[in-house]
């Protein structure tokens, strides 16, 4: 904690004390052996979330690797620079093979690649302002349909995101968001219990309501998929007709972004008469 802030132990279900220090000592190896640091952050969330499945990813990523890499003497600066490209590594890693039999991938795509695509379509935003790209494959040939926009927090101005995600959804693209939802208070405002912005604590906190409006009320994304357990899924018709899912990383497969992606690639598909027709959003 802060210097002058009170400690609070915080209880992580589905994963134990000595599975805690091996996830410690997995960061600790990671740091050294790989060259980026947000390649170590993203193959260690991964792993640890993968060998206690039942525990909530969000609680995993806020207080066993964030306050263990602030144990570390990181500050926030440091943390924010890392953590978003880990994640969206951590992303790709994780459901590279469960979108393979339906012949979708999360890509991240270099910089001159992903310009290239959103000027063939006319999209007058940066390659930037999308974190990964959905690509499904159609008579083999790689076609981008959708984005994803990939934050640890709804904190971290997913307004920037908005008009990337219009366009993109205004040309018939798909685009969704995946967030953590990590969010805790300590004391003396709050017990370091990762409820999240979108309703964890109480959906009737009208800050909560406000952000949950960006996709149930007004529908700036298709969906938004919130790996934090604590966060209320819309669970019905919104006005938007649009979505906030909550789930784990590691539930039976096909999950709900899984079924999401691959639903939605299908009905898609059907809009491309044949390979030439694909046209621009073909690389």
């Amino acid at each position: 904690m802060s210097a002058g802030v009170p400690s609070k132990w915080v209880t992580v279900e589905g994963i134990t004390d000595a599975q805690v220090e091996q996830s410690r000592s997995i960061i600790d190896g990671l740091l050294i052996t790989e060259r980026q640091a947000s390649n170590a952050v993203a193959k260690v969330f991964a792993e640890i979330t993968s060998f206690c499945p039942t525990a909530n990813p969000s609680d995993i990523w806020q207080h066993i690797v964030y306050r263990h890499l602030l144990n570390k003497k990181w500050n926030d600066a440091r943390w924010k620079r890392v953590s978003g490209f880990a994640l969206e590594r951590a992303f790709c890693a994780i459901y590279s093979p469960r979108l393979r039999p339906y012949k979708i991938r999360m890509s991240i795509l270099k910089g001159s690649t992903a310009n290239e695509f959103l000027r063939g379509i006319g999209a007058d935003i940066r390659s930037t302002k999308v974190d990964l790209f959905l690509e499904g494959n159609h008579n083999e040939n790689w076609i981008i349909f959708g984005a994803v926009h990939v934050k640890s927090s709804i904190a971290e101005r997913i307004q920037d995101d908005v008009p990337a995600s219009l366009a993109f959804m205004s040309r018939g693209l798909l685009s969704i968001a995946l967030t953590m939802d990590a969010k805790s208070y300590p004391p003396p405002h709050g017990d370091c219990v990762n409820y999240g912005e979108l309703g964890g604590r109480s959906v009737g906190i009208e800050k909560a309501r406000i952000k949950r409006d960006y996709v149930e009320e007004h529908g700036q994304f298709d969906g938004l998929f919130s790996f934090n357990l604590r966060t209320p899924a819309s669970g019905g018709a919104t006005p938007s007709a649009k979505q906030i899912y909550s789930m784990s990383l590691h539930e039976p497969q096909p999950d709900q972004l899984v079924r999401f992606l691959s639903e939605w690639w299908d009905r898609y598909r059907l809009t491309i008469r044949n390979k030439d027709s694909a046209g621009k959003p073909v690389r």
